[in-house]
C-alpha cells in the first residue's frame, strides 16, 4: 500500500501559508501517514481552500528537504544524480517491497517514470507529484540541467501554458504513464548541498563524521564517509572500498594496520549516526533502520538493545 509521510504532506500547509491563509484540513488517519485516498483527499481539500489554475504545479514547488524525509538523507550522503536516483529506488523497494518509480536508460536518454498506480489518474496528483520531484532535482543538482521532455497522463485541461512554464521544456498529454526525460549524461552531475547545510540530514551527517575518535587516522576518517555514503544499501565492504578505488584486501589491511575492522567502523558508525537520526521527530524508526542499512526494523532494535541496553524510543511511534 503507498503511504504519504506526514512531513511530505506539511508541503499544502506551506503553500497556503505562502498564500496568507491558515490550514482548515483535517483527513482522520490511524498512524503519522496518509494513504494514497487520504492524500488525495486532503490535497483537493487544501486546494478548495483557494481555488484557482495548475494548483498541482503551484503547489509542487514548495518542495523542500524537510518535507521529503530519508529522502534527505539520501541526498546529503550522494554524489550524482544518478546515485540519488538509484538510492530512491532502493528506498522504494524497501518500503513498498516494489518499486512504483522505473529508472530506464536508452540511447542518450534516461527516463524516471511512473505509472496509473500512484495515484497519477487525478490530475492534480500527477501535477503535484511530477513538480515536487523536479523541484528537487532542480534545487539540489542543477547541473542536470532541464528534462528534454515530459510526459503526463492526464489531458491538459486547459492548462498547456502553465504545464510549459512550470516544467520548462516540451510537454506530451495523454500518455501511459508519467516521465521525465533528462539527456543520459544529467546523472554524471554532481549534487550541489550547498542549500542543506541547515537541514537536519546535513546536521545529522555531520554531527556523526564529527565524532570520530581524535585518533582516527586519515584513511579511518575517509573509511567512515565512504561508509555512511553506501549505508542505505548495507555499506558492503566491496562498495566502500570501490568508493575509496581500493581492492577489499588492500582496504582490509591498511584497517588492520591502523588497528581497527572494518566490522568495527560500519558497528561505530552505525551506533553514532542512529541517535542523530532518532534525534529527528519527522522519521519514524521504520525510516531510521533504512539509513542505517538494516534490512529489517527488528535488525536495528536488536543492535539498538546491544548499543544501549534499551529498545528504541522515538515520537510517533
Amino acid at each position: 500500500m503507498i503511504v504519504i509521510t506526514s512531513n511530505f504532506a506539511g508541503i499544502l500547509d506551506d503553500w497556503l501559508a505562502s498564500l496568507g491563509q491558515p490550514s482548515n484540513v483535517v483527513v482522520p488517519r490511524s498512524s503519522n501517514a496518509l494513504t494514497l485516498e487520504q492524500w488525495t483527499l486532503k490535497v483537493h481539500a487544501t486546494i478548495a481552500q483557494a481555488p484557482g489554475p495548475a494548483r498541482g504545479l503551484e503547489i509542487g514547488q514548495h518542495v523542500q528537504l524537510q518535507h521529503v524525509g530519508p529522502l534527505g538523507y539520501l541526498l546529503v550522503n550522494t554524489r550524482t544524480l544518478g546515485e540519488f536516483l538509484d538510492t530512491y529506488l532502493l528506498l522504494e523497494k524497501w518500503f513498498y517491497g516494489q518499486n512504483w518509480a522505473q529508472l530506464s536508460r536508452a540511447g542518450q536518454q534516461v527516463t524516471i517514470s511512473w505509472d496509473d498506480r500512484f495515484g497519477l489518474h487525478d490530475r492534480i496528483l500527477e501535477q503535484l507529484h511530477a513538480m515536487a520531484l523536479l523541484t528537487v532535482v532542480r534545487s539540489v543538482c542543477p547541473a542536470a540541467g532541464q528534462p528534454l521532455r515530459v510526459e503526463v497522463m492526464n489531458a491538459p485541461a486547459g492548462e498547456v501554458a502553465a504545464y510549459l512554464a512550470a516544467f520548462g521544456c516540451p510537454v506530451q498529454f495523454g500518455r501511459p504513464a508519467l516521465r521525465l526525460v533528462f539527456a543520459a549524461e544529467a546523472l554524471q552531475a554532481p549534487i550541489d548541498l550547498s542549500r542543506a547545510t541547515l537541514s537536519p540530514a546535513w546536521r545529522s551527517r555531520q554531527r556523526t563524521l564529527r565524532e570520530a575518535l581524535p585518533s582516527a587516522t586519515e584513511l579511518v576518517r575517509a573509511v567512515e564517509k565512504a561508509i555512511l555514503h553506501t549505508l542505505p544499501s548495507g555499506a558492503p565492504v566491496a562498495a566502500v572500498a570501490a568508493h575509496l578505488h581500493l581492492s577489499q584486501r588492500t582496504l582490509q589491511r591498511r584497517l588492520s594496520e591502523s588497528g581497527c575492522s572494518y566490522r568495527q567502523l560500519l558497528d561505530a558508525i552505525r551506533q553514532r549516526h542512529a541517535q542523530h537520526l532518532l534525534d529527528d521527530p519527522t522519521l519514524s524508526l521504520k525510516e531510521v533502520a533504512f539509513l542505517l542499512g538494516y534490512a529489517e526494523q527488528s535488525a536495528f532494535n536488536h543492535a539498538y538493545r546491544r548499543w544501549n541496553k534499551l529498545a528504541p524510543r522515538h515520537a510517533g511511534d
